[in-house]
């Protein structure tokens, strides 16, 4: 999938990947910050800064306008979390007849060119998407399944930076200054790593060069991002109180498994048999026991979370996690039936294959593997895949933990106990 990968200083990474067969140019470049609390709010809230304005472009129309004069150009910037890192992400899509000098001027004016008010971001918009990121983060609340997958996952990885929200905190909002967020931007280009991406035709070699060149880099010492550990602590059992009808379970498991492993591909099959639509959980808890209205299980591989999530009656919910953790330790402890387990690769396959289709799940397979894993391309995974064995998944299954039992629910439903 690579097809060339020109590595600079650690302080700029650059990658090639060959996307002549679309009709666009997809560049993508992202900062890497550790992720901590204390600066969540600060990263989210820049995203939304940096969409407002430009200097050639002051306002967020301009912007859209200019990248319209461009045949309809898509951009964004935005914050992506990746294990214990945050990414400060900026992406632009051109169709390939747009001249590289005006994608590349977009993305400087974009990245470099904020729109300031002498040295520093203008109060009023500091101050109009604080107000914008508040309601959103406290609208969250009324998102009760989103709103419990959160909360698992901060009390699965409590410690480190993958249980920390990349969309920041409405309760630390209020003390951000225009200052502060000018501050934090400029630390932003001196400290943190920067990585550059494009799929296009064969000239992306020179294109990266030239996107390196006009964003007039001047580092120092570089923010380190330390490999993730999640240590495997006891079990703790979490309660909270909201209103609603069900309620909303998650059990969040540490596989030590990340991206970095060999074991990751079986930890994507395991889940697969036990949380897709013909999954062991789906068709015994749901279909058969009926015990919830949906459940799933998914796998953060940049971080190694295992989560279950199930939407229950409140008085169903301790029986659906004793059934959940029964299902999971047989997978450890049974055989495997070899069909259901040909049918969850043969998923996990097309999933990896389906990446090719669209520049954008290159580019983010592409940023995982190179930055945070093996460097790996899909056609490897999938060699890799075909001589995973039933016995990997067992083994994967024995290996997984239970950090968290969470259970979100209404006042009325009754003591867990």
């Amino acid at each position: 999938m690579i097809t060339a990968a020109e590595q600079t200083q650690s302080s700029c990474r650059m990658f090639y990947v060959d996307g002549k067969k679309f009709k666009t140019n997809a560049y993508l470049g992202f900062f890497r910050i550790p992720l901590r609390r204390e600066n969540a709010t600060k990263i989210a809230l820049l995203a939304e800064i940096l969409k407002s304005g430009t200097k050639s472009a002051p306002s967020r129309v301009e912007l859209e306008r200019t990248a319209e004069e461009m045949y309809g150009a898509l951009w964004d910037v935005q914050v992506v979390k990746k294990g214990n890192e945050a990414w400060l992400s900026f992406s632009l899509e051109v169709l390939k007849h747009v001249p590289e000098e005006d994608a590349l001027t977009f993305l400087r004016s974009l990245m470099r060119e904020p729109k300031m008010d002498g040295w520093t971001f203008p109060e009023d918009v500091v101050k109009r998407k604080k107000e914008i990121l508040r309601r959103r983060l406290e609208a969250q609340a009324d998102e009760k399944r989103l709103f419990a997958r959160k909360r698992c996952l901060e009390l699965t990885a409590a410690g480190s930076g993958a249980g920390v929200w990349a969309d920041g905190y409405a309760e630390d909002l209020m003390e951000l200054t225009a200052e502060e967020m000018t501050c934090f931007y400029r630390e932003i280009w001196m400290y943190a790593p920067l990585s550059l991406f494009f799929c296009g035709e064969s000239e992306g070699r020179k294109c990266l060069k030239e996107w390196k060149k006009v964003l007039d880099l001047q580092r120092k010492k570089l923010w380190e991002c330390p490999p993730l550990h999640i240590s495997k602590a006891e079990v703790r059992t979490v309660r909270e109180q909201s209103q609603m009808t069900q309620t909303r379970v998650a059990l969040g498991f540490v596989s030590g498994c990340t991206l970095r492993s060999s074991a990751c591909l079986a930890v994507r099959v395991l889940c697969e048999l036990l949380g897709g639509a013909n999954g062991v959980l789906f068709q015994e808890i749901r279909e058969r026991q009926g015990l919830c209205y949906d459940i799933s299980v998914s796998y953060d591989a940049t971080s190694g979370m295992v989560m279950a999530e199930t939407g229950v009656q409140p008085q169903q919910a301790k029986h659906a996690v004793k059934e959940i953790l029964r299902f999971f330790q047989e997978m450890g402890s049974q055989n495997i039936q070899e069909a259901d387990f040909r049918s969850a690769v043969e998923q996990i396959g097309r999933q990896y294959a389906n990446i090719s289709d669209d520049p954008w799940k290159i580019l983010n397979f592409v940023a995982e593997q190179e930055i945070l894993g093996n460097g790996m391309d899909t056609e490897q995974i999938l060699r890799q895949l075909r001589f995973l064995e039933p016995e990997d998944v067992q083994k994967a299954a024995k290996q997984l933990a239970l950090r968290t039992v969470y259970l979100l629910s209404n006042e009325e439903a009754g003591t867990w106990d």
